[in-house]
């Protein structure tokens, strides 16, 4: 391959690494305990890549990476993990057969899902990075909401984010697991 000869920006995948790290996130989490981010790599070979490896449920950030996905074919479970106020378009998907599931954390984001013909959601919970997510004490009363407004809850979801970079590493796993203990108590309400 001349290299020189690529338009840029491009995308150079070797595959036989590509492989051997599908296999081994396959591996460790297969099927639907996997759900990988499509921000990663914003690129629907590579998510078709790890739907042959069995990884059906996909990740987004945007919108527009919802819309790409489910229009090659991905659509089989899509999660926009970020909150939003205008979901039309996402039930527009909907309405074209993807299974699309958006965040909620209050009662205009779970108006924005109903509205906009989104059917299906998972509570935000906040676990310690305050850019997001409903208190963990707030889930119960979000999820009756959803469903109050005709929306099926899936579950919650949390980002320990804030963890990333705390180290001794002893103090980040304490710290994690005390985030995932917010997470559990809000799953428990839900």
């Amino acid at each position: 391959m001349d290299i020189d000869g690529l338009q840029t920006p491009a995308l150079l995948v070797e595959r036989a690494l590509l492989q051997a790290n599908l296999d081994t996130m396959t591996a460790a989490l297969p099927g639907a305990r996997l759900r990988p981010h499509i921000k990663a790599h914003k690129t629907t070979a590579l998510a078709r890549a790890q739907q042959a490896n069995g990884h059906h449920s996909f990740t987004c950030a945007t919108i527009r990476e919802m819309e790409g996905m489910a229009r090659a074919g991905l659509g089989d479970d899509l999660l926009l993990a970020n909150e939003v106020l205008d979901t039309r378009r996402l039930g527009a998907l909907t309405e074209a057969g993807a299974r699309i599931t958006v965040a909620v954390d209050s009662a205009q984001t779970v108006a924005a899902a109903a509205d906009g013909g989104v059917t299906e959601v998972v509570v935000d919970v906040n676990i310690g990075l305050p850019r997001c997510g409903c208190p963990p004490t707030e889930a119960g009363r979000i999820a009756d909401l959803a469903r109050s407004r005709g929306l099926a809850v899936r579950g919650v979801m949390g980002y320990e984010g804030h963890l990333m970079m705390v180290s001794p590493e002893a103090d980040k796993a304490r710290m994690t697991e005390e985030a995932m203990t917010l997470l559990l108590a809000a799953h428990d309400d839900v």
